[in-house]
Order: structure tokens, then sequence, then C-alpha cells
């Protein structure tokens, strides 16, 4: 599983091209905290069919949420191994799992693992995590935006804040989840939530045509000016024209440094992005066929 920490590294498939890569926000630089987002990427194939796995989180990082920099590398993990798990366990040559299930199966993976971590690293404070691990969970609150594509569909989930976009190749621009009216100013839902179970938004989209299926925390689209997110989908456009000019190496290679200066001119937050370069549906079929056998290949309720 790439988790993208030292830089954007291109992850293959019969699918298409996947990278992701996070930058520390300038206002973070310049306070000396950490990088609060985290990103992982993984791809294989089960039962034959291929698939790719992307994760993005945004740890909220007030005082409240100290410890959201491990919550966020904790729901990135936790997204990725649950899909995976599910994938390997099924029998039925589908290897989709249904989307409610999944957020809670996520959620609760996430739980254990954070309290894992407090425990082993002496930060189970706060309260009794055994009557009411909240507080705990708390200090580790994140947001998790998750993406699954096979070669006919992509199965989406949110929880708080950011963006999942799909650019196809002829420019237009899909917002498969819609923007959730709860979600004002900087305020976020959160994996930490008492009634996280309905903060979970999640879609189902066809491959089709493919394109560019971005994932990025809130620190990007808020690094666009004007009226509207125009500009922020500008760029999002502008990735498919510079991937065919310039080629996905290069693309990838210049991301972070396309993020630093987001940050550095815009919103001074931390800038996490996950982008695949999906193939049409037709033609990663056609790929399937000529390789033979099969390879492996917010701060929640106040800031985000």
């Amino acid at each position: 599983m790439d988790r993208g920490a030292d830089g954007p590294s291109l992850c293959g498939s019969q699918l298409g091209w996947a990278f992701g890569c996070s930058t520390r926000g300038a206002s973070h630089n310049r306070n000396g905290k950490p990088c609060q987002d985290a990103v992982a990427i993984w791809s294989g194939t089960f039962l034959a069919e291929p698939v790719m796995v992307m994760a993005v989180a945004d740890g909220h990082g007030d005082r409240r949420h100290d410890l959201s920099h491990r919550g966020a590398a904790l729901a990135v993990e936790a997204g990725v191994e649950e899909v995976v798990q599910s994938l390997s366990a099924a029998t039925t040559g589908d290897p989709g799992t249904p989307a409610a299930p999944l957020t809670v199966r996520i959620t609760d993976r996430w739980t254990r693992k954070t309290l894992s971590d407090a425990a082993a690293t002496g930060d189970c404070t706060g309260g009794d995590a055994a009557e009411d691990p909240h507080p705990v969970l708390t200090r580790y609150g994140t947001t998790l935006l998750l993406a699954v594509a096979t070669r006919e569909r992509i199965l989406l989930a949110q929880l708080g804040d950011g963006d999942i976009l799909l650019v196809r190749p002829d420019g237009r621009v899909e917002s498969p989840l819609e923007k959730d009216p709860a979600l004002l100013g900087s305020v976020t839902h959160s994996l930490s939530s008492r009634n996280v179970q309905e903060c979970w938004h999640t879609a189902e989209i066809p491959v089709n045509t493919g394109g560019v299926l971005l994932l990025a925390t809130d620190g990007l689209s808020d690094s666009f000016a004007g009226p509207g997110d125009e500009e922020f989908l500008t760029f999002a456009r502008s990735l498919v024209d510079r991937i065919h000019e310039f080629g996905i190496e290069r693309v990838a290679a210049s991301l972070p440094g396309w993020m630093d200066s987001f940050s550095r001119q815009g919103s001074g937050d931390d800038i996490t992005v996950a982008l695949a370069w999906l193939e049409p549906e037709e033609a990663a079929g056609q790929v399937a066929e000529q390789a033979g056998e099969p390879g492996t290949g917010g701060r929640e309720g106040e800031e985000g």
C-alpha cells in the first residue's frame, strides 16, 4: 500500500494509473505544526477482476484534536484495509461490497486502530475509554474520502469535507457526491463523531469513458479564489490536458510543487491529493484479455 509520504509514486494496474501525495501547509510550516493529512493507494486483482483503492484523510488539527495527524494516517489505513479484506472474502466473482456495511466496517476498524494506538502510546486520556471511547477518539478526529474502482464502476464514500471529482476525457466534470448542507465554513463531520454513521455519504458511478478521478482535502479547493468553484473546476479540467500533453509521470512529479504553491498563495492549509487516470471501460477489458493471467499487483462540529 503506497501512502505517498515521500512524494508521489505511480501505481499502475489494468485500470490505469494512480498516484497521491501530501504537502505541509504554509501556515503549518510557519507555526511548526505537522502535516495533518494522509493518503493511501492500493491496486490488485480479485477473482480476475482488477481493483484500485484510493483514500485521503484530513485531520482536524486544533487543540481538541491534537492527535489528528495520527488519526488521519489510521483512517486511510482502515479504509484500504477494510476494502481489501472484503474483496479477499468475496466468493461470488463480484469485487464490490455494499456501501453502507462498508462504511460501518471502516468506522469500526478506525476506532479499534485508534484506541489501540492511544493505549500503546499512553495517550489514552480524557476519560475511561472502555466505558466511553469518545473523548479519546476526539483527539484523533479526521475526515475520510474513499474510492474503489473496478473495470465497470466506481464506489465512492465521503465523511466530512473535501472533494471527489471525475473529469471525463471531453472535459465534463462530475461531482457524484453532493455538497453536504450541514458543512458550512470550517465545520465538518468526523470519524470521531458520536453519530458518525449518519454523516457518511456514498455513491456509485459507471466508469464508461474513464477520465481523471480526483480525491482532495479541502486545502486544495480553498486555495482558489473567485465565486463558486469555477477556478477549482478549471484546474481539475486542466489535469486531463496536462496528462495528454506531458504524460502521467511528469504530472505526478509536478503535483507536489503545484500544491505547495497553492497553499502558499491560497489556503495556507495542508493539501493532499489522490489522482487516478482511469482507462475507458472497454479499454480496461481489452488490456485484461491481452494480459491473460491476472496479476496482483475539520474539526468535528467546528474547524476543518
